[in-house]
């Protein structure tokens, strides 16, 4: 009788594989469906939860999304269709309507529940090697979900909400604390920190590679002079953040191992975002790479850098007046910089200006509880109607930090925002009290994707993308061990030597 369930099981697989052919006309994929999903779900059930997250993240960060319009809907890698059932919701790409969900969200609540049901009988799958983390993280991640719930709250009991708004005005903002805790759950020590770094890096060059492929070959839309974009927006975030990694193990140690993986992935970086044209992931790696300047002690290097960088600030100022209002391409870096900070330069900018003016004129009506979610920003300036291509656009505007402001007040915000600060906090007193150099270049590399993070959010949507959930869940949840495991913050019970989860992982973890 023992082996009754895994006859029956295997029955049933028989049935849908056979149906899933017919239903398809026989297409390899479909048919091979009902197989690879009883493989995911048997492996996250019994595999410990890293496994199936390092799988995941890398997925999130690299299929396309049909949410993002990759490549401005030009082009379709064979992964697409997988990639919309993972990422978008299902319906999109089957039909049911009750198919409001994506796969990825059916895989988080397996490894949520699975996560719980280890809890709850003790198994050790997950336990072994594993680091406490700090009790901060946890409560400002269970604070930025009640943040949420408050602000969802009571923008429908003010009456008139739109609810099918609010749901997505919500979904934004849980998505981030929730694999946090996943993460937290599943992360181990060294070991685990090293493996994402290699993840982040990996799928950026994948991307990075994809992004330049696409600038060569695919022709710009009708009436565009040049293609937008190559990949998606959200890539800024993925690219910049692995600069700054990158950047940050080499600074750290600058050693031969470290010079040949800059050597070998910067270029292929720089030529993705170059390829991706998105002028915010150049604000975004400058503004990390300041805050890393910032926090680590001055080396020969680092003033070395410096030294060269005030000889050379003369000449970087007559490079910017000169080229100022040049239409020439030496000067297209100074046209990057003026279409960011001058709204006359770029209509794009102008339009952002004023959606911030109207954003905050909404904030100033209820500054304590603002308008919660359900509720469109006041346009006190009426700009384009842009509702055809993007009906979210007064629930979801571009700076979605204004826009927290906006819906959630100081109450709001402050209760969201309280994750990102103890998180930054966290990684840089790691930094500050770690002894080994690979978690020093952990608690560098979870800063700078922060940023990024941050930066993001407030020139471009950033909230509730996959790319930045899976960038920025995985940096608290290693900010979080690092700070217990660096005694930077004390966990009551937790004996764990400074620095030392994983002795044997000490040098050239990264190369």
């Amino acid at each position: 009788m023992k082996g009754a369930p895994v006859v029956g099981g295997l029955c049933a697989l028989a049935l849908a594989t056979l149906a899933s052919a017919w239903l398809s006309n026989g297409d390899v994929a479909w048919t091979m469906a009902p197989t690879v999903t009883l493989a995911v779900v048997l492996a996250t059930w019994r595999l410990p939860l890293r496994y199936s997250l390092f799988v995941l993240a890398f997925l999130a960060l690299t299929l396309e999304n049909p949410s993002d319009v990759p490549a401005v809907g030009l082009w379709k890698s064979p992964l697409y269709t997988p990639g919309a059932l993972l990422l978008a919701h299902i319906n999109l790409t089957l039909g049911p309507r009750w198919l409001f969900f994506s796969g990825l969200d059916l895989w988080l609540v397996l490894l949520l529940g699975a996560a719980a049901h280890r809890w709850v009988t003790g198994a050790t799958v997950d336990r072994v090697g594993r680091v406490p983390g700090a009790r901060p993280m946890v409560v400002a991640c269970l604070a930025s979900l009640g943040g949420a719930s408050f602000m969802w709250a009571w923008g429908v009991v003010r009456g008139d909400a739109d609810v099918a708004s609010s749901l997505w005005q919500m979904q934004r903002v849980v998505y981030l604390p929730l694999v946090f805790f996943v993460f937290h759950t599943a992360l181990r020590g060294r070991a685990d920190r090293v493996a994402l770094f290699a993840l982040l890096v990996t799928a950026a060059c994948a991307k990075a590679a994809l992004a330049i492929y696409l600038r060569l070959t695919l022709d710009p839309p009708v009436g565009e002079v040049t293609l937008p974009y190559a990949t998606t927006h959200a890539d800024s975030m993925l690219f910049a953040g692995a600069t700054s990694a990158i950047l940050a193990a080499v600074l750290e140690r600058f050693d031969r191992a470290r010079v040949r993986l800059a050597l070998f992935t910067l270029p292929l970086l720089i030529g993705g975002m170059v390829a991706n044209h998105r002028r915010l992931v150049w604000v975004e790696i400058a503004a990390a790479l300041l805050v890393l300047w910032w926090v680590t002690p001055r080396t020969a290097l680092s003033r070395a850098l410096a030294r060269v960088s005030v000889l050379l600030s003369p000449v970087a100022v007559a490079y910017v007046v000169v080229g100022w209002g040049s239409s020439s391409g030496i000067f297209s870096p100074v046209a990057v910089v003026r279409s960011v900070i001058d709204s006359k330069a770029d209509p794009s900018t102008m339009w952002r200006d004023w959606e911030n003016y109207d954003i905050f004129y909404t904030f100033r009506q209820s500054p304590l509880v603002g308008s919660g979610y359900g509720h469109p920003y006041i346009e006190l300036v009426k700009l384009p109607d842009i509702s055809q291509s993007y009906s979210l656009y007064r629930f979801i505007p571009h700076n979605a930090v204004l826009g927290l402001w906006a819906y959630g007040g100081l109450v709001g915000f402050a209760a969201l925002w309280t994750m990102l600060t103890v998180g930054l906090f966290l990684a840089v007193r790691s930094y500050r009290f770690s002894t080994c150099g690979d978690d020093r270049v952990a608690a560098l590399s979870s800063t700078a994707v922060i940023v990024v993070y941050l930066v993001h959010c407030y020139g471009d949507m950033g909230l509730g993308t996959w790319t930045s959930v899976f960038t920025v869940a995985p940096a608290f949840a290693i900010a979080s061990h690092l700070a217990v495991a660096t005694r930077a913050w004390p966990s009551p019970g937790a004996a764990v030597r400074a620095s030392g989860d994983h002795p044997a992982l000490t040098r050239g973890d990264l190369a």
